[in-house]
């Protein structure tokens, strides 16, 4: 899946989850087109740690429910669940929208969610999962963070997967990302 959130009305943000949500589901569940699929990969510019460690909304609730640690002022900080990585370098405004939208995608991959017979994962959790492979290869974490080297890692993912989904003109930025992918694909 590549979702690029970048300049998508915030409004329109949960409902594209919930699209995503379902059209995933319709497509994992078809008997050709979901045959041996078994984890779908999220190349997104939303900044997260990583969707295995993410949870909820990505907000934490305050005394004044605000997620900032003030007992008034109605400003929120920026969410655990975005202190990762920068996927974009133009993509710089996120909101309490952005963070429920991902959490509503993480969501439906929980225990009893729609599409629980999946795992979502992402180039973040799988950069975790490095020590366990340390000594075997080599990975420079200076490198990991930047923003283009994890695009290129993204694509090569999407390149080789089972489907390919990108996001819809009303749910997602023009990208030459998903125009690429498909013309790699073909």
């Amino acid at each position: 899946v590549h979702w690029r959130m970048e300049n998508v009305p915030v409004q329109n943000l949960a409902w594209c989850a919930a699209s995503l949500v379902s059209v995933l589901h319709g497509m994992l569940e078809d008997n050709v087109i979901g045959e041996n699929v078994r984890n779908v990969w999220l190349a997104t510019d939303y900044p997260y740690v990583s969707l295995a460690e993410a949870s909820g909304a990505g907000f934490m609730l305050d005394k004044n429910g605000d997620g900032d640690g003030d007992e008034n002022d109605g400003r929120r900080e920026r969410s655990p669940a975005r202190q990762g990585a920068q996927k974009s370098s133009t993509f710089k405004v996120f909101t309490p929208e952005h963070d429920d939208a991902i959490a509503v995608l993480r969501e439906a991959f929980q225990p009893g969610g729609d599409l629980d017979a999946w795992k979502l994962s992402d180039l973040s959790e799988q950069l975790r999962r490095y020590p366990y492979v340390e000594g075997r290869i080599s990975i420079d974490e200076e490198l990991l963070d930047d923003s283009g080297v994890r695009g290129i890692l993204d694509k090569l993912v999407v390149v080789q997967s089972q489907v390919f989904v990108g996001g819809s003109k009303d749910c997602s930025k023009v990208s030459s990302f998903s125009k690429q992918v498909v013309e790699a694909r073909r």
